[in-house]
């Protein structure tokens, strides 16, 4: 008799495991914030007879994120350069946090012309360095504001507590 319910107590913990693994947690169920997605911004620059045009794309996970902005001539497929930043994010009501992990340059195809994909350089290189030598942060807050199509994210990148320097304030649109 011991045996039988012994087995079945077993059997019942057994089941529940099964059925724990079978239906998903309240937690997966749940949808993803607005904010998680890929964004991404164009716009022209005007330098007297030359046009510039920048495609500033991000992707943004709940605990990543992945910035490429990449500069081409008007009327060109030609990537004139580049810059990334990728790391971790912490989000906090409507504040994010970003910690660059990496920075991002051009990285040449085999005629030394620049792809739009970035090489990346890690942090304690010389190239990471370079880029902290240039103002550029390794964390930054930012408020943002998100909806089904638009991601409109207002940033402090070289920290002069200030939002008026290019691509701090910007409204994405979603892919």
């Amino acid at each position: 008799m011991k045996i039988i319910k012994s087995i079945k107590s077993l059997s019942g913990i057994v089941m529940l495991f099964i059925v724990s693994l079978i239906i998903p947690s309240c937690e997966t169920l749940k949808d993803d914030p607005l904010y998680i997605g890929t964004w991404q911004y164009k716009d022209k620059i005007y330098s007297g007879e030359l046009i510039i045009n920048t495609t500033h794309t991000l992707i943004i996970t709940k605990t990543t994120f992945h910035e490429v902005l990449i500069y081409q001539r008007d009327n060109s497929n030609t990537v004139m350069t580049l810059m990334g930043l990728k790391g971790d994010i912490e989000i906090n009501d409507n504040e994010m946090t970003f910690k660059v992990s990496a920075f991002g340059e051009c990285l040449k195809d085999e005629h030394d012309n620049c792809t739009s994909t970035p090489e990346w350089f890690a942090k304690g290189t010389e190239t990471y360095n370079d880029f902290l030598s240039l103002g550029m942060q390794e964390s930054f807050k930012g408020e943002f504001e998100a909806d089904e199509n638009y991601l409109w994210l207002l940033r402090d990148m070289n920290n002069d507590s200030d939002t008026e320097d290019n691509w701090e304030d910007i409204e994405f649109g979603r892919l």
